[in-house]
């Protein structure tokens, strides 16, 4: 009876073995997502940010930011290879992954809207550079920059790259990309 019983737990232990073997083993990959709520202006609904990264390894994963209007339409959609922005550079694991995407969507108190970015005086390339120079994106002219900066429309600004930051205005129910603040390297 003890041989049967040997005998029958030996081949299970076999065929649990085998059978773990030929599973796939689970990659650790670097899944992680935050989200956030950014109310533009004062008395306006709050909007949704969201950041997702998605990748075989942390250091090899994409990061997407997602900016959501009050109805949960999508507004501004950037993605980027992780290791490409400041934050993610050399983030290891998710725990550490999820933090930076924390860190990428929360909005600093220095650029709420337009009105914080130097004006562009007539006749100049572009607006008046200080020590963090902002640069207009190629579709923004001087009139647009101007009315926005006027208006004191909303900005959403996140780091982009090593040395940089984009920002996106919110205008008339949709968004767009402004310009890029630097910031030193």
């Amino acid at each position: 009876m003890k041989s049967l019983l040997a005998l029958v737990l030996g081949g299970l232990m076999v065929a649990v073995g085998a059978a773990s073997a030929s599973a796939p083993a689970a990659a650790p990959g670097c899944e992680a997502s935050v989200g956030a709520v950014w109310t533009p202006a004062a008395g306006q609904r709050p909007f949704r940010v969201e950041a997702v990264s998605h990748g075989p390894s942390c250091d090899r994963a994409i990061v997407v930011l997602t900016v959501r209007g009050p109805d949960g339409k999508p507004l501004w959609v950037d993605a980027r290879v992780g290791q490409f922005v400041m934050l993610f550079a050399g983030v290891k694991n998710t725990k550490a992954m999820k933090s930076a995407l924390g860190d990428w969507i929360r909005q600093g108190p220095q650029l709420k809207n337009a009105a914080s970015l130097p004006s562009w005086p007539p006749g100049a390339e572009r607006p008046a550079s200080g020590e963090f120079p902002f640069l207009p994106d190629e579709a923004v002219d001087r009139d647009f920059y101007e009315s926005a900066r006027r208006a004191k429309l909303p900005l959403f600004c996140y780091v982009q790259g090593m040395e940089s930051m984009a920002c996106v205005v919110l205008k008339d129910g949709g968004m767009m990309k402004l310009g890029v603040q630097l910031f030193p390297g």
